[in-house]
């Protein structure tokens, strides 16, 4: 099943959501990057990330586009990986 997900901002930072719920955010201020947290976000419990799409809904905002693209770049990678991993197995 497809996982779509909304990045957009907030009062306090940008976050993503799925199905209207804040499941991840990041603060403006110091734009620190909690691995533990997102994990829990994208890939616990047994959560689909094979067909997970993340739209950016946040218009003219350089510094959110290049958190955007932090995040994409990372579900890629971490995409990458358990695919190399599960190829092994």
């Amino acid at each position: 099943m497809k996982r779509e997900l909304q990045f957009k901002q907030t009062e306090e930072g940008y976050a993503c959501f799925e199905e209207g719920k804040n499941i991840f955010e990041i603060s403006k201020k110091d734009l620190q990057f909690n691995v533990k947290n997102f994990y829990y976000a994208f890939y616990a419990e047994g959560k689909d990330f094979e067909d997970m799409v993340l739209e950016n809904c946040i218009q003219d905002d350089k510094a959110a586009e290049r958190v955007y693209d932090c995040i994409i770049m990372l579900m890629e990678k971490i995409r990458e990986k358990f695919t190399e991993l599960s190829d092994e197995i």
